[in-house]
C-alpha cells in the first residue's frame, strides 16, 4: 500500500489530516491531532488500512517554516511507529 502526501497542496494541518486519514480509511471520529495519529498508526487497531505501508512525501522543499515544523512532527510519529515494529516506510521527494 502506498500513501501519497503532496505537501505542495497542503497549507494547514487540517488538510494533512484529511488527506492522510482518508487514505488509511480512518473512522469518521478519528481525531485530527498528533496524539490521535500516534494512537492509530503506532498502537493500531483503528484504521481499516494498517501497516505495512509506504508513505511518499512530495514537495517537501516547498513548505513554509510552520508547515516544515509540522512535517517534522509527523515524521517523528512515523519513526515511533517503526520503532514499535509497525513497518512504515517513508520516502521524501524533494
Amino acid at each position: 500500500m502506498k500513501i501519497f502526501i503532496d505537501w505542495k497542496n497542503i497549507s494547514t494541518e487540517e488538510e494533512f489530516y484529511s488527506l492522510f486519514l482518508s487514505q488509511v480509511d480512518a473512522p469518521e471520529w478519528h481525531g485530527h491531532n498528533l496524539d490521535a495519529l500516534a494512537d492509530s498508526i503506532v498502537t493500531g487497531g483503528i484504521n481499516k488500512i494498517e501497516p505495512p505501508f509506504c508513505v511518499i512525501n512530495q514537495g517537501v522543499n516547498d513548505l513554509n517554516s510552520s508547515m516544515k515544523a509540522f512535517f517534522d512532527k509527523i515524521q517523528g510519529v512515523f519513526k515511533e511507529a517503526n520503532e514499535e515494529g509497525r513497518k512504515i516506510r517513508v520516502f521524501s521527494e524533494l
